[in-house]
């Protein structure tokens, strides 16, 4: 049975379609993320409309955590969907306040409600749109949240509607296809309720009484901006490592960012296939997870997203004594903090192994282009493969 897994240009943020099936009749999808407003409307909603006219349906949309490379075009997904419901979403992962909460919805006095309303009117980061370019940047003082509710759709009912959680490890989608869980777990989700409740206290709010879906949308909004936080002074891990050598000797310092650790990672097996979506997370939970998966050995899947768009705060040493593929796929066009970081890619390509590996890219960045060398190519034996910014569909 072969898995297409399409791959968008979602300039720094994520966007796969995943599809599967003996016949096209029995054909599952799964949607992992969805980009910005424009990859949802370049070339998503086309997709979505085919699947629904042709009697498919969206087994899961899985939103691996609160980014605006991740959900932005979820929004609007949502929201056309919501008026002309062209496809059927059978389930929805997304992890957000209630599902941290253990409150049940209380009255909200008149101050608190208003600072709440002045965080979900800020809306999300707007850094994204450049001058010329439309359709990047989500509606404001609109949120997923509010969009499955308003949908009605199944939200994380595979976890008794709770978070979306390694506590429960394995989620069948089939006969032949499982979801194995590899993040977050409790201890992620503490980390990012404490975030949120932190934040809050600053304005004076309270985090665990009020209206929750008042809640989820300044939630969603706040945590965003938590996210731009950390990312208007990336560091510049690769301004002086050049020769591999040196790159393969910068030291390894994990992300520790709480909306990070919160992403949705898992293991995708169809049949004999396994595939390796990693979001954004902690590579030290990932490699618990991978050992209770498969404890010996290192594990070769057919297919691995790295993780956050190739970030060397994302991959470890440990990670990768665990994992190998001859197939990586990073997504990104480099725009932000420069991702992929080069010390990433030199880690992948220089370990030894008996097979070749390739490595897609949706677009051609900087970093990407420095390993593109014939002397690198033959000696490690890899090779380099752009997706010319256009969906692409890999067949496993």
């Amino acid at each position: 049975m072969n898995v297409n897994i399409k791959i968008y240009p979602a300039k720094n943020g994520d966007c796969f379609l995943i599809s599967f099936g003996k016949t096209d009749e029995e054909k599952e999808y799964l949607l992992i993320d969805c980009g910005y407003v424009d990859t949802f409307q370049k070339y998503l909603k086309n997709d979505l409309i085919k699947i629904g006219n042709g009697g498919g349906i969206l087994e899961k949309l899985i939103l691996t955590h609160i980014d605006a490379d991740h959900i932005q075009g979820a929004i609007r997904f949502l929201k056309d969907n919501n008026a002309e419901r062209f496809i059927t979403i059978k389930e929805v992962w997304h992890n957000t306040y209630r599902h941290l909460s253990e409150q049940k919805e209380g009255e909200i006095d008149t101050k608190q409600e208003r600072i709440l309303q002045q965080i979900i009117r800020r809306g999300y980061p707007q850094n994204e749109s450049k001058q010329g370019e439309q359709g990047i940047s989500a509606e404001q003082g609109t949120t997923v949240g509010a969009l499955l509710l308003q949908g009605k759709y199944s939200w994380n009912s595979d976890f008794n509607n709770q978070a979306v959680c390694i506590e429960k490890s394995r989620v069948a989608l089939s006969l032949d296809a499982s979801i194995y869980l590899l993040s977050p777990d409790k201890q992620k989700l503490e980390k990012l309720k404490n975030l949120w409740s932190d934040e809050l206290k600053r304005y004076d709010a309270n985090f665990n009484s009020g209206n929750s879906e008042l809640y989820d949308d300044a939630f969603e909004m706040l945590l965003s901006w938590e996210k731009e936080k950390v990312k208007v002074a990336p560091k510049q891990i690769s301004a002086k490592a050049e020769t591999l050598e040196e790159l393969l000797k910068t030291p390894f310092d994990e992300d520790n960012t709480a909306t990070n650790g919160s992403s949705i990672a898992f293991v995708l097996q169809v049949q004999n296939k396994k595939m390796l979506f990693l979001a954004d997370a902690h590579p030290g939970l990932i490699v618990q997870s991978l050992k209770t998966y498969q404890n010996e050995g290192t594990i070769i899947f057919d297919l691995i997203k790295v993780a956050h768009h190739g970030s060397f705060g994302n991959i470890s040493r440990d990670l990768l004594n665990k994992i190998d593929s001859e197939r990586y796929l990073i997504s990104t066009n480099g725009q932000r903090n420069n991702h992929p970081d080069k010390e990433t890619i030199a880690h992948i390509i220089t370990r030894k192994a008996d097979f070749h590996r390739k490595l897609y890219f949706n677009y051609i960045t900087v970093n990407s282009k420095y390993f593109d060398r014939k002397d690198w190519l033959e000696e490690y034996n890899y090779s380099i493969h752009y997706l010319d910014q256009q969906p692409y569909t890999l067949i496993l």
